[in-house]
Parts: C-alpha cells; sequence; structure tokens
C-alpha cells in the first residue's frame, strides 16, 4: 500500500484534471430519515414459526461465587480445529440464505489455548455444531450434579443464544438439558442468572439461554433434568449420549461482531479458572474509553494516509472526479477500507495550491459526486467520505441517489483477494458500552481524520487552509471530529451540532443512550476549539432543534450561528446554503466575512447589539424570530411527520432597526424566548446569520 511519500507522487497523477462534471447533471431531493437503535428483527429456524424474543438482561447476583471445578471431563477443547465446517459436521443451510459465518482459531478470547471464533455477518444468525465419537465417552463418567460448562465471548454488539441437543442411537433419541437452571459467570467470578426460552422454536420450553452482548466468561447448563426434545423420543440416560448439537442464535448487530467458544466440558463447577478484577476487556490498559479515543486519536493524526485507486467506480457525469479506497482503523482487529470520491479544482498545482475541503454525509446518504464538484467549481480541492462503509454496488452507476446504488456487501472472492472488511454502519449510538473499535462514530472520526490527512499530502493543495463540512449525522461526526483534530482551518457542521442529549426532537434519545453523553456528546471538547465554525440549521428541524446549535455556538471561540426558516431538512437543503461558501471563503482565501453579532443583544425586552457589517453590503436588515412559549416538540406538533415528533410552537416576527453597524428592538410582551435574524444582501445574494436562541428575562 502507499504511503504518504508515495501519495505526494502519485496523487497528481492518478487523480490529475478532476474539474468540472456534467453541467446537465440534476440533483433530486434527498431526504434524511431518523436513525434508530441498531437492532434487527432476526429471523428464526429455517422451515419454523418465529419464536418469542427470549433476550434478557441478567437478573440476580448469588451471594459468593462457585468454587472452581475439581473435576472436568472435556469433550473440546478447540485447540486443533482447522477446519470448523467439516470438523464440526455443520449442515449447509444456503437453502435458506443462511451462510457459514468465518470461522477462525483464535487465542485473544480463550480459556486457554485457542477458541473457536466466528465471525458474523447478518446472514449467519443460525449456527450448528455436531460432535459425534469417542469424545462423548465422557458422558458415561458424569455423575450426579454435573454441569455441561462451555467458555464463552460475545465481546461485541451481538447477543448470543445457545441450545444444547443431546442424543443417543447416533441422534435418533434427543434430549435437552433444561436451560432453567443456567449459569452465567463472567471473567471477573461475577455469576448471573438467566431467564430460558426456545430460541431455536423446535426443541421446546427452556431449551436455550441467552449471553448478552459484551460478556466473557463461562455458561454452565446442570445435566440433573433432561428433557425430551419436541416430536423426539428422549434419551434414557446421560451415559448413552453418542450425539451432541451446539445450536447457536446471535442477534447480528453488525458486521464483523464475534462469538468465541472454549472449553466444552462436563464438570462439578459452572466455573473453572477466576480472574479476580478482570472486567470484559482483560487486556485494556486505559482507565476509560475517552482516555483510549483520546490516545488512538492523537496516534492517528500523526499517521499516514493511505489509498488506492479503484477506477472501475470513478463517477459517470463527472469527468476528473477519482474514487478511491482508503485504509481505516481496526475494526474487531481486522483491516478496513472505506470509500471516497476525490476531486481538485482545474489549475490546481504544487505551484498554485488550492483549499480544501471533507465531506461528510448525513443518514441515507453516500459519498456524492456531485457535492464535490460544487466545491471543485468554486475552488477546492474536495473529498467525499463514505462514512457507513457503502461504496457504489456496481461499476459505471449514474444514479447516485438511489439505495440499490449502493452495497457494504463485499463478496467472497474480494476478500480472498483484499480481507479488508467494511467498518460499521450508523449505530444510532447505542455502541457506547462496547469496544471502542465496534463503534460506528469512532470510525466516523478516524475516517473524517483520514481524508483530512490525505488533502493535506496533496502537493496541490494548501495545508492549512483544509476544511470539513458535515450534513445532519455529517454534521454530528464533523462536531465531534473538532474535539480530536484541531488541523481544521474552519468547519460548517449543518443541522447537526453538540448538546444532542438536550435536543427536543428524537436525537435527544441517540445521545443518552448508556456511555453515549460520556464518551461522544461533542459539547464534552467543544470549549477547547479554537477552530472558525459556522452553525448552520433549521429552525423548525425535525431531526435537530435550535438550543443546541445556540449552545455550541455559545461554547466555541470562533463561532458563528445562522438559523434558517423555511429550511427543511436534506442534503441538497443542506449543501445549498450560500453561507457556507461565503463562511468558508473568509476563512482561506481572504472574502468578505457574514454579517455576524459582535455582542450580545442583553437580557431584557429592550435589545441592542453590535454587528459585522461586509463592505460588499448594499443593505442589512433584521428582525427578531420569537414563540411565546418554550420551546418544545411533540407527536402533534406543527410539522405533522408521522412517527416523529416536531416543533410545536409557530414562530413571530418583529422589525429590527438598523442603524449602520448597530442593531435594537423592543421584544414584544408575549415573546418567551427569542433569536435575532440578520440579513445582508451582498452581490445579489442575501446571507443570513443569528444571534443564540435564548429565553427573555421575565
Amino acid at each position: 500500500m502507499k504511503k504518504i511519500c508515495c501519495i505526494v507522487l502519485a496523487l497528481p497523477l492518478l487523480l490529475a484534471g478532476c474539474v468540472n462534471g456534467d453541467a446537465g447533471v440534476t440533483d433530486p431531493k434527498v431526504t434524511e430519515e431518523p436513525s434508530s437503535a441498531a437492532t434487527e428483527t432476526l429471523p428464526d429456524d429455517p422451515g419454523t414459526e418465529t419464536a418469542p424474543d427470549t433476550e434478557t438482561e441478567p437478573e440476580t447476583e448469588p451471594e459468593t461465587v462457585p468454587d472452581p471445578s475439581r473435576v472436568t471431563l472435556m469433550i473440546e477443547d478447540f485447540n486443533n480445529v482447522t477446519d470448523a465446517v467439516k470438523y464440526f459436521t455443520m449442515p449447509d443451510l444456503s437453502t435458506f440464505g443462511i451462510g457459514f459465518p468465518e470461522l477462525s482459531s483464535d487465542t485473544e478470547y480463550a480459556q486457554e489455548g485457542a477458541s473457536l471464533l466466528a465471525t458474523l455477518r447478518r446472514d449467519t444468525w443460525c449456527q450448528v455444531y455436531e460432535i459425534r465419537g469417542e469424545r462423548l465417552d465422557v458422558f458415561k463418567e458424569a455423575g450426579d450434579g454435573m454441569y455441561l460448562r462451555m467458555y464463552v465471548a460475545a465481546p461485541d454488539g451481538s447477543s448470543v443464544g445457545f441450545t444444547f441437543c443431546l442424543g443417543s442411537e447416533n441422534g435418533s433419541h434427543r434430549s435437552y438439558p433444561d436451560a432453567a437452571g443456567a449459569i452465567l459467570t463472567d471473567i471477573s467470578g461475577k455469576s448471573f442468572e438467566t431467564a430460558a426460552g426456545n430460541d431455536t422454536d423446535d426443541a421446546g420450553p427452556s431449551s436455550s439461554f441467552r449471553v448478552p452482548a459484551g460478556f466473557c466468561g463461562y455458561v454452565a447448563v446442570p445435566l440433573d433434568v433432561l428433557r425430551p426434545w419436541r416430536g423426539s423420543e428422549g434419551i434414557s440416560g446421560i451415559g448413552n449420549v453418542d450425539y451432541l448439537k451446539l445450536d447457536v442464535r446471535p442477534t447480528v448487530a453488525d458486521a464483523g461482531d464475534r462469538c468465541a467458544v472454549d472449553a466444552l466440558c462436563i464438570t462439578d463447577s459452572p466455573v473453572a479458572e477466576l480472574f479476580p478484577g478482570r472486567a470484559d476487556d482483560p487486556g485494556s490498559s486505559y482507565s476509560s474509553k475517552n482516555e483510549e479515543a483520546e490516545y488512538m486519536f492523537s496516534e492517528l493524526k500523526n499517521k499516514e494516509a493511505t489509498f488506492q485507486y479503484c477506477p472501475e467506480y470513478d463517477p459517470k457525469g463527472y469527468p476528473g472526479i477519482k474514487a478511491v479506497w482508503m485504509d481505516g482503523v481496526k475494526y474487531g482487529g481486522k483491516d478496513t477500507k472505506f470509500f471516497a470520491y476525490i476531486g481538485f479544482p482545474e489549475g490546481a498545482s504544487s505551484d498554485s495550491p488550492v483549499p480544501g475541503v471533507v465531506l461528510l454525509h448525513g443518514g441515507g446518504g453516500y459519498a456524492y459526486p456531485s457535492w464535490v464538484k460544487i466545491w471543485n467549481d468554486r475552488g477546492y480541492a474536495a473529498i467525499a467520505v463514505g462514512n457507513t462503509g457503502y461504496y457504489p454496488a456496481k461499476e459505471g452507476m449514474t444514479d447516485f441517489y438511489s439505495a440499490s446504488s449502493w452495497t457494504r456487501e463485499i463478496p467472497a472472492e474480494t476478500l480472498k483477494a483484499d480481507p479488508r472488511i467494511m467498518p460499521p454502519d450508523n449505530d444510532g449510538m447505542y455502541s457506547s458500552q462496547g469496544k471502542l473499535d465496534r463503534m460506528w462514530m469512532y470510525h466516523a472520526v478516524a475516517q473524517t481524520m483520514t481524508a483530512n490527512t490525505l488533502l493535506r499530502a496533496d502537493p496541490r493543495v494548501d495545508a492549512d487552509k483544509v476544511g470539513v463540512t458535515g450534513i445532519s449525522w455529517g454534521g454530528v461526526i464533523t462536531s465531534v471530529t473538532l474535539g480530536y483534530d484541531d488541523r481544521f482551518a474552519f468547519a460548517v457542521p449543518v443541522y447537526g451540532s453538540g448538546y444532542l442529549n438536550e435536543a427536543h426532537s428524537w436525537m435527544r434519545d441517540n445521545f443518552n443512550t448508556p456511555g453515549t453523553k460520556e464518551l461522544w456528546e461533542p459539547s464534552l471538547r467543544l470549549k477547547g476549539c479554537r477552530t472558525p465554525i459556522l452553525w448552520l440549521c433549521w429552525a423548525d428541524d425535525n431531526c435537530f432543534s435550535i438550543n443546541s446549535n445556540s449552545k455550541s455556538c455559545l461554547d466555541t471561540e470562533n463561532g458563528v450561528l445562522s438559523v434558517i426558516q423555511g429550511m427543511g431538512h436534506g442534503h441538497i437543503e443542506g449543501w445549498s446554503r450560500e453561507e457556507i461558501y461565503r463562511f468558508a471563503d473568509q476563512t482561506v482565501k481572504g472574502g468578505e466575512p457574514l454579517p455576524s453579532p459582535l455582542t450580545l443583544p442583553g437580557k431584557g425586552r429592550d435589545i441592542s447589539f453590535e454587528i459585522t457589517v461586509p463592505a460588499d453590503a448594499s443593505s442589512v436588515k433584521a428582525r427578531v424570530c420569537c414563540i411565546t412559549e418554550p420551546l418544545s416538540y411533540s407527536a402533534n406538533g406543527r410539522l405533522h411527520i408521522n412517527g416523529q415528533n416536531t416543533i410545536d410552537q409557530e414562530w413571530h416576527f418583529t422589525a429590527c432597526k438598523v442603524d449602520g453597524g448597530r442593531i435594537s428592538a423592543v421584544l414584544p410582551d408575549e415573546a418567551h424566548s427569542y433569536y435575532v435574524e440578520i440579513s445582508a444582501k451582498c452581490g445579489g445574494k442575501t446571507y443570513i446569520t443569528s444571534t443564540p436562541f435564548t429565553d427573555v428575562e421575565q
């Protein structure tokens, strides 16, 4: 793979001449949908009815940890498994759309030696492992009070259900141990009870138990009570077992989640070796995930960016804009790659370097080449990052706005030649209690920083003049990244901001999920940010709310707020605002500034404040935008968007007096909260900025 020294030489050859695309291409409206929890409803056993979800949280904690085992009759230690599909006679379920997981030998999640590690895809929700032969002779030695025990790790976002089937006469008679007595003990020695269910839907009540996501430790089922498998005659005794089937049902949260099993045995205790004080990540040397993120991003900022040109995906209709794979950070120990479109304006060279910008799409969006072209036409190098792992589904595609044009799946033959996997998809911030490298936001921020590094390394780009802008979820990524990467010359988060845990919209739920507010809330780091930032938002946004944007602006030393009435929420609505490009030109091209407040209006009803008046402004106007009650969102809100809470209040407007660089007004008696909209007409275009949204002092 090319290092930075190669990028400097190769990038001009691969990407030179990235200028104008097809001027006749029209962008259809793209509207972003709200995100939801990264969970999905999974089908049950092929050909059976759907079983109820039996996943539960651990309930009670015994007063004492069980004594470690003294008797261990090993069935399978997984140390010498080279071909698990053949070794365990795993059935081919491809006719049901179910594939084999990626199986490997692993030492990280093993009791000792090696474990069997399954790396999951969405089509591997059902796995069946069969054991026969003399390894099962140990059942003849099983006495009273014994357990069938296994070491299990589910370190990522998937919980995993297990069902044991014990058979005799080569499996013609079948029973299952009653999972109502299943005991889970994590590697720190903490024991849990778990509710039993029937994940397979063909065994019987209390046939399965579920291991929660993040678990690492022992699972044990007593062998005292064996129940006949539904539709089968049960085995006559434990000593007759000559067939053992392990049915595994992970709830796959994302491709790349893992499940490891080790040390399947019969024993006198639900635990073996204990590891007091160890957490579910015993190898971690960080005191917190915040500390880990800080370290990882600081290292990444100084790391060389690498890329591979993929001409087969060059966007038709946009001559000069190029498609690249970029190397991402590791995901579950595996290398990743992410897709991007990159382009340069005509005339950009090492003798005449241009400013640059990183472009981050929102939910339901992709790496749009039309967005790259907009910035190229304005004299900027631009790279549009596919921050959810999607890339073109076929070569030569022309419809960049249809979901069917993009895919996350990597063909098996491609993986053989290039084992890098896709990074995680947007998980709605529901992964913040897992490992850092399993979190979508970690990868999204890392991709943004890597794209910044790539632009800065190109000789046609002025490294000190690279900015970033993102729309909706892309605005959130921008806001988070600014706390870790101080190299950006400017930033324009559109819709998204900090203080999302205080939003009135559905986004509030996403940023109050366990661990998210403490780790990823942008406001944690905004006060230390010196980057000039334009906080651009819609007054009635259904996904965000202006209280969050206003607080974010107040936190940032070089922040400017622009609240737009009647804007709408979408990618094209977001990137079409002229304020974005004037702000960028102001910071990196020495252009005229936006009209913006120099002081705050005050806290009473008689307001007065100073503004910056652009030299090219032919007129400046201002108005108070107020609501008559506290800001609130509800299902019966004014926008009437099905399934979403939207703003309840109507806006009321009062003209302000503009006297040179001073604006003054008297707020209406009924005004409860307000902001002042400032608009300046410059060169035939109107630019809008705002004072922060605030409550009127009563």
